[in-house]
């Protein structure tokens, strides 16, 4: 589907550079509009704010309050004075002085012309028709007030006139609708002007007059007239791509163009990539329901064993405990026989106990939960667990060599024993003999159990060997041996290694001394 979608949009992609004929055709579309769709209003700024000052009341950028009065409530008569002579060498200093004046009590009424002299713009930021209305003392909160002094209030603080006294009324209801990008456009006399709700079009007029006057369209005039156009329009910004740059505007390709520039096999390319994807899709779901399904199979499989094998385990165990009692009137031999018994019947105990352990741990996240407790002797724990291969073959074909000098261990003394015994069966079912299994211990804290005979081994990379259901032409196992000891060692956080030439697995387990059981 990646690929599909990625030839397609690399085809339209090939086409997406505006030629002459393009920049004429959208040359067209506008002259069309301009035609044919009548504008809102036509706003005449010069007309409204004639002069610099009151220019000022349009630009955002004016209405950045100064740093000594960013924290000063002028709308009421808190901190009078306060930083006033920050202002003192301020032109019009006056007119901030005649307000705090007035705000804290001073002057009991403001001079009839105060709001129609620059400035307009209090240091605060805000414009001084603003403050007056703020203050809420008749005649500065009546709407016949602040209707006729509109254009005194900074056009941003509009929205929220609108929102106390209601409809503005004229052409101030679309200036609180700008947002300061567009204000800032206007400030800079912008040819063309797009926002949210308006497209705003400089009327053209000699450069010796500099006149700011634009034709206002509402903005979804303007988009149901594109709509039917290969072409729609939005502000450009870098970083996206555009068709066709037309000043701060940006013109692209509409959907539906974008597929007519596609031919119909690119198109037929396409929907077909789309219907591959949902049939792999498909069988990938069905092969992920098959497998949860074989899951389940094997659980209920393991569930069952686990179940059927408490019961005589339970009888062997009940058994041995009447044999124990009458244990001291069998001969040594028998005693330890019995002894290698009592061993693998607790292990067979162990591994119903650790099954059944995995079958409540759904929600966990590891695949072994191991028992870590100390081994007084690692000699005696691996000649335990080798007792059976030292019995069934000589010398010359088995051979252990234990730690020169004994050692306790920290470990998981069931699970390490499963490794131990999984390694010297596929030594013995697909290698040579003699075979030979040995400890060594790294500064009391790595113990390294290697086992080697004198086989070849077929694959070049242990990941290869370890793989479920890998066995050799003479095993009679399941194949898992190897990939279970890979991840009960990994779990373990230790690691398994092959080498060559002879033959050598070798087992490396940290000491766990002060880990808790998992």
């Amino acid at each position: 589907m990646a690929f599909g979608t990625g030839y397609f949009f690399l085809f339209v992609q090939g086409s997406y550079t505006a030629t002459e004929q393009d920049i004429m055709e959208i040359n067209k579309i506008k002259v069309e509009f301009q035609g044919k769709v009548d504008p809102t209003s036509i706003i005449n700024f010069n007309s409204i704010y004639y002069n610099q000052s009151l220019f000022q009341l349009l630009d955002p950028i004016y209405v950045m309050p100064h740093s000594d009065h960013q924290n000063i409530d002028y709308e009421s008569s808190d901190s009078c004075f306060k930083n006033i002579k920050s202002l003192l060498n301020r032109e019009n200093f006056e007119k901030v002085w005649i307000w705090e004046e007035y705000r804290c009590g001073k002057r009991k009424s403001l001079p009839r012309d105060f709001v129609l002299e620059p400035p307009y713009i209090h240091p605060s930021g805000k414009s001084y028709a603003w403050l007056m209305y703020r203050r809420n003392i008749k005649p500065y909160n009546n709407r016949n007030w602040i209707i006729p002094h509109l254009p005194y209030f900074h056009v941003t603080e509009l929205s929220s006139v609108k929102r106390m006294i209601g409809n503005l009324g004229g052409i101030y209801e679309i200036l609180e609708r700008f947002d300061s990008d567009a204000l800032r456009a206007i400030a800079k006399g912008q040819g063309t002007i797009l926002t949210r709700d308006f497209l705003l079009a400089r009327l053209n007029y000699p450069s010796i007059f500099s006149i700011v006057e634009y034709r206002v369209y509402q903005r979804d005039s303007l988009d149901g007239f594109l709509k039917d156009s290969p072409y729609f329009l939005h502000n450009f910004s870098k970083g996206r791509s555009c068709f066709y740059k037309d000043g701060p505007l940006c013109w692209d390709y509409n959907v539906k163009h974008l597929f007519k520039l596609a031919n119909k096999g690119s198109i037929a390319a396409l929907i077909l990539f789309f219907f591959l994807s949902l049939m792999v899709l498909k069988l990938l779901l069905a092969k992920i329901k098959t497998q949860r399904r074989e899951d389940e199979r094997r659980r209920l499989a393991l569930q069952v064993l686990t179940h059927e094998f408490r019961t005589p385990i339970t009888s062997m165990l009940l058994t041995m405990e009447k044999v124990n009692k009458h244990i001291e009137g069998l001969d040594d031999e028998l005693q330890e026989s019995f002894l290698r018994i009592s061993s693998d019947v607790y292990r067979l105990q162990r591994l119903t106990e650790t099954s059944r352990n995995y079958l409540r741990s759904k929600k966990s996240n590891k695949l072994v939960n191991f028992n870590f407790e100390y081994v007084p002797s690692l000699n005696l724990f691996a000649e335990d667990n080798l007792y059976t291969y030292l019995e069934e073959f000589s010398e010359d074909k088995f051979k252990f060599i234990p730690l020169e000098k004994d050692s306790n261990f920290c470990l998981d003394p069931y699970w390490v024993g499963i490794c131990i015994k999984n390694i010297v069966n596929n030594a013995i079912d697909h290698g040579e003999f003699p075979i030979e299994v040995s400890l060594n211990l790294k500064n009391n804290n790595e113990l390294e159990i290697t086992v080697q005979d004198n086989g070849e081994v077929i694959f070049d990379d242990i990941s290869e060997i370890t793989q479920e259901f890998v066995k050799g032409n003479k095993s009679t196992g399941t194949g898992l041996g190897l990939n279970i000891v890979k991840n009960v060692i990994s779990e373990m956080e230790g690691e398994l290694r092959l080498e060559k030439n002879p033959t050598r697995f070798i087992i490396h387990v940290k000491n766990k001394k002060g880990v808790d059981n998992e």
